[in-house]
């Protein structure tokens, strides 16, 4: 009766689904979108069924080619298994104490992770003990390391792989015969400005006392067909929570969006990946790591169909995706749509190399979803192979992909170099063939002498003759801040439009930087308010720390001098950064050089024509010089922490006022 009970709620559950496929399903669907952001999209999977089952707390799940289910029910002790969600087998019973880890083989045998038991299991298809082992002997697994087996996978050399908690050295890799053959996958281990502070500063025995800088141990494993191994690590880096190893143990899988609470994964037979979170988000990306998906909700009492409350295992099956959960002692199926089928197909054919095939596929996932990034990836490649590099190119910016921008340009811009370059050199010599006659042609008639006499009375305009001033400085840098200290030449009010000048070429160089070299993949990322103020902020720090400094060091420059002699040391970045940005948008990356020498360049000349002024201005020696400028930066750091630490005074008053406020009106 249990059985036949069971079969008729899934097959309810189905029909329901059929009636209904397009209901709302109780989350949201995110996809990748421009400027790296998560954006909303069409439902990717639908839920289907939420079958219960005779379970306790169960931890994993595995799911066999043939669609049978095998749970690690750690609440009873016992490893169940499932056809069609109803019970055809219980295996482990009294040699199991609480199994959080299975895996199949494709004979049928099982390896179980006893995490009571401390032990590793291993039972035939029929459920028999084979073997059963707990923590290795040998020397290399080390003398005091506890073996935790919590979770387990194994490959088709018939390899385990274990996940022991608290194995800062990776997986424990085992034979069959229990025997200890190595660590492999070890996660990297982090540090923070904290602990590099501390190693710096403290003693031995007062490192001692501190949590050692450790390595995360893994959370859990998955190995896909291809027998690659992949984990997923919980309380690490969000974009380096799930690793992808070769046989060597090296990690290939790029960092990707994802969760800092990821619970299980699973790889599909076609290249798919996904993967569970503790607040019940699934994330799937394909086997390249783009993030394909993301959906989900966590179940807060609603009870609603599709959402998760406790999920510690997930498992694809066909089209669909199964997560055990463990406080609702159930299955939650999820199906995927049609536009989640249209991506599923256009990936199989992309990770295979089939662009061409591929590219109709993508072209419909674009009717439904117009900015989904890995679209345009896939379509930008299929053009690329075809030679058509125009419309590569533009996909491939579309799909914020700057090494694929770079070789559909370096193709364009050869092209066009082919074609026009011979044009364009006869052109120039023909343009200074001219200039040599105009200039033949003046020296004896005095064409162009009204001209120059225009210019030289527009010289004789302060804000005009205070920028050819600013020319001087490239020739005679310290000449020059000599005339403004001694008032000669430069003016307040041409000084406050160089820093506007300056401001403005900065903002400006964020829009016109080529999308190769710029750090915003997207205008829309620009924030240029923020720009604005952290330049306004950076100059009037730099100014009023540096006259407060030379004023009890011995400086000669009064305020005029400092303003004056700051704004016409940054002449470099006003005059030089708009070009090198719109010089930007004709370089690949083969010729980065150019564009980074360029802009260090620039830097370069800055700080030396700022060393210069100090120097200049307040009559330093070179020491002294020197010396004036650091004590100028840690004063701009001090008036920062100054002001941070006022601004939370402020806020924490102005909150305590507000909640005065209201008090006082309520009991009012």
């Amino acid at each position: 009766m249990k059985r036949i009970a069971l079969i008729l709620a899934v097959l309810i559950a189905y029909v329901a689904f059929a009636a209904g496929a397009n209901a709302e399903a109780p989350y949201t669907t995110r996809a990748m979108g421009p400027g790296g952001r998560l954006q909303l999209t069409q439902d990717a999977y639908i839920p289907v069924a939420e079958v219960d089952l005779p379970i306790s707390g169960a931890e994993d799940m595995f799911i066999a080619r043939d669609g049978t289910i095998y749970i690690a029910d750690t609440g009873n002790a016992r490893i169940l298994v499932l056809r069609d969600f109803a019970e055809v087998a219980s295996y482990g019973k009294g040699v199991l104490k609480g199994p959080t880890g299975v895996c199949v083989d494709g004979e049928g045998t099982l390896y179980v992770a006893d995490a009571k038991a401390n032990a590793i299991v291993i039972l035939d298809s029929d459920g028999n003990v084979r073997k059963q082992f707990g923590r290795p002997s040998e020397p290399l697994f080390g003398k005091s390391t506890e073996f935790l087996p919590r979770k387990i996978a194994v490959d088709v050399r018939q390899n385990l792989y274990v996940v022991s908690e608290g194995s800062v050295n990776g997986l424990v890799k085992m034979n069959l015969n229990g025997n200890f053959i190595g660590y492999f996958g070890a996660n990297p281990a982090t540090m923070s400005l904290k602990m590099i502070l501390q190693r710096m500063f403290l003693t031995k025995e007062q490192l001692a006392q501190f949590i050692k800088s450790e390595a995360a141990s893994p959370s859990n494993v998955a190995i896909d067909p291809d027998s690659m191994v992949f984990t997923v690590t919980a309380g690490t880096a969000r974009t380096r929570a799930i690793r992808r190893f070769t046989v060597a143990g090296d990690n290939i899988f790029p960092d990707a969006y994802g969760s800092t609470t990821f619970r299980d994964i699973d790889v599909s037979n076609t290249g798919l990946v996904v993967a569970v979170d503790a607040d019940g988000l699934v994330y799937e990306y394909d086997v390249k790591g783009m993030l394909l998906f993301v959906f989900g909700a966590k179940d807060r009492g609603e009870q609603r169909l599709g959402t998760l409350r406790n999920p510690t295992a997930i498992a694809y099956h066909d089209k669909d995706l199964y997560v055990l959960d463990k406080d609702k002692n159930a299955i939650v199926v999820y199906r995927a749509t049609r536009f989640a089928t249209l991506v599923h197909e256009g990936v199989r054919l992309y990770t295979e190399g089939f662009y061409r095939e591929a590219k109709p596929y993508f072209e419909q996932v674009l009717k439904y979803n117009g900015a989904y990034r890995m679209a345009y990836q896939a379509i930008a490649d299929a053009y690329f192979k075809e030679g058509d590099y125009a419309k590569a190119f533009v996909n491939y910016r579309y799909a914020e992909d700057r090494n694929g921008y770079s070789e559909a340009f370096w193709e364009l811009r050869n092209n066009l170099l082919q074609r026009y370059l011979g044009s364009a050199l006869l052109a120039m010599i023909g343009l200074g063939v001219v200039q040599s006659a105009l200039a033949r042609v003046d020296r004896r008639y005095g064409w162009f002498a009204p001209i120059r006499n225009g210019v030289r009375a527009l010289a004789r305009v302060r804000l005009v003759d205070d920028f050819v001033f600013m020319f001087r400085f490239i020739k005679q840098p310290a000449d020059s801040f000599y005339y403004i200290k001694q008032k000669l030449r430069g003016s307040l009010a041409f000084a406050f439009l160089l820093y506007v000048w300056v401001i403005a070429s900065r903002v400006l160089a964020l829009y016109l930087t080529g999308f190769i070299f710029n750090r915003y993949p997207v205008p829309s990322a620009i924030r240029p308010q923020n720009e604005i103020l952290y330049s306004a902020l950076l100059i009037v720090l730099w100014n009023s720390a540096n006259y407060l400094v030379s004023t009890i060091s011995d400086g000669e420059g009064r305020v005029r001098d400092v303003i004056i002699g700051t704004a016409y040391s940054l002449f470099p970045y006003a005059l030089f950064t708009l070009p090198i940005a719109l010089l930007s948008n004709v370089l690949t990356l083969n010729e980065v050089f150019i564009y980074t020498f360029s802009i260090r360049l620039v830097d370069a000349w800055v700080a030396l024509m700022l060393f210069l002024m100090v120097r200049e201005i307040h009559n330093y020696s070179i020491s002294e010089t020197i010396r004036n400028i650091l004590y100028t930066l840690f004063t701009m750091a001090v008036m920062l922490l100054t002001g941070y630490i006022l601004y939370v005074l402020f806020n924490q008053l102005f909150d305590f006022v507000v909640t005065i406020s209201r008090e006082v009106r309520l009991r009012g």
